[in-house]
C-alpha cells in the first residue's frame, strides 16, 4: 500500500509538460545532445523546454513548434504535447498579470498617493510596451503589418524600365543571369531560426542554424515553400555561390521569401545588396 502511495505522489509531482518530455527522453536512453541531433534544435532551447522556462525561447509559436518536435523525437503524441504547452503558456501569462487593489473614493485614507499613481502608470506603460514587442515578434502579424510589408516588398522588387537604365545597369542585369537549378545555401551568421511555409502560409518545416552552420535547400523545398525568419541579419543566403545580401531589415519578421534562384537574385538587385557576377570578357 505504501509503495502505491509513493508512486501516486511521484506521478502527481509531474505537473509540467517539460517534466513529461524529460522523463520520456531518459526512458528512451537519450541525452539532450541526441534529441538536438534529431530535431535540429539547440540543447539550450531543449533544456529550457524541459524546465518549462519559456522566457529563454524566441516566441510563443516557436515554443509550441519546438515542443512538438521534441515529442516526435521521444515518441510522445505531438498534438497532445502542443496543446499542453499552449495551456501552460496561457497560465504563465495570466499569473504574470499585476494585481490591483480597489480603492473606495469615499475613503480619503485609502486614496492612492501620487507616487503610487505614477507607479501604476509606469507599470501600465511597461505592460503595453511588452505586449507591443510580443505582437511585433509573433509569427503571425496583423493584416496592416502584412500589407505594409507587401507594399515595401513590391516597391523594392519593382523592375526598372529599360528607357531609364544606363548602359552599366543593363550590363549588370545581363551578367546577373543565374541557372534555374543553381544551389541555394543558407548559412547562420549567428544562431538563427528559419521556417519553410507552404502555399497557405503555414509553417510545415523549421530548423535552427548555429553560427557558421550551412544548409543547402532541397530542390523540392525551392519549388514548394517560401522562407521565413525573425532575425534576417543572422542569416546569409547564397545562390550558386553568390551572396544576395540581407533579405530584410534587422530584427524584423520576414516571410514569403521565394527560394527560387531567379527570384533571390532579383531581390538582391532590387536591394542593391549584391555585386554582379563577373561576365565573360569580350573577344578582340
Amino acid at each position: 500500500m505504501a509503495e502505491e502511495e509513493v508512486a501516486t505522489q511521484g506521478e502527481l509531482a509531474i505537473t509540467r509538460t517539460g517534466d513529461r518530455l524529460r522523463l520520456a527522453r531518459e526512458a528512451a536512453g537519450l541525452s539532450l545532445a541526441d534529441v538536438a541531433t534529431r530535431t535540429r534544435i539547440t540543447q539550450r532551447h531543449l533544456a529550457a523546454i524541459e524546465k518549462s522556462d519559456f522566457s529563454e525561447l524566441p516566441g510563443r509559436t516557436y515554443v509550441t513548434g519546438f515542443a512538438r518536435a521534441y515529442a516526435r523525437a521521444v515518441d510522445l503524441p505531438e498534438a497532445e504535447i502542443g496543446a499542453a504547452i499552449r495551456h501552460e503558456l496561457e497560465e504563465d501569462a495570466y499569473g504574470s498579470r499585476p494585481l490591483y487593489e480597489a480603492y473606495e473614493p469615499t475613503d480619503p485614507a485609502r486614496l492612492p498617493t501620487a507616487r503610487l499613481t505614477w507607479t501604476l502608470v509606469i507599470v501600465t506603460l511597461l505592460l503595453a510596451s511588452a505586449y507591443g514587442v510580443w505582437r511585433f515578434l509573433s509569427v503571425e502579424p496583423d493584416e496592416a503589418l502584412i500589407a505594409a510589408q507587401n507594399r515595401a516588398a513590391d516597391a523594392s522588387e519593382a523592375p526598372q524600365s529599360d528607357a531609364g537604365a544606363t548602359p552599366a545597369t543593363k550590363a549588370a542585369i545581363g551578367q546577373s543571369a543565374v541557372a534555374a537549378n543553381a544551389p541555394v545555401v543558407l548559412t547562420g551568421v549567428s544562431e538563427v531560426w528559419i521556417g519553410f511555409d507552404d502555399a497557405k502560409g503555414k509553417t510545415e518545416n523549421w530548423r535552427t542554424l548555429d553560427a557558421g552552420e550551412t544548409y543547402q535547400v532541397p530542390p523540392e523545398y525551392i519549388e514548394q515553400f517560401t522562407l521565413r525568419t525573425s532575425i534576417p541579419q543572422a542569416l546569409k543566403v547564397t545562390v550558386g555561390g553568390r551572396d544576395i545580401g540581407p533579405i530584410g531589415p534587422a530584427d524584423t519578421l520576414v516571410k514569403n521569401v521565394s527560394l527560387k534562384p531567379a527570384d533571390l537574385v532579383a531581390r538582391a538587385e532590387g536591394n542593391g545588396a549584391a555585386a554582379p557576377a563577373a561576365g565573360p570578357r569580350p573577344k578582340g
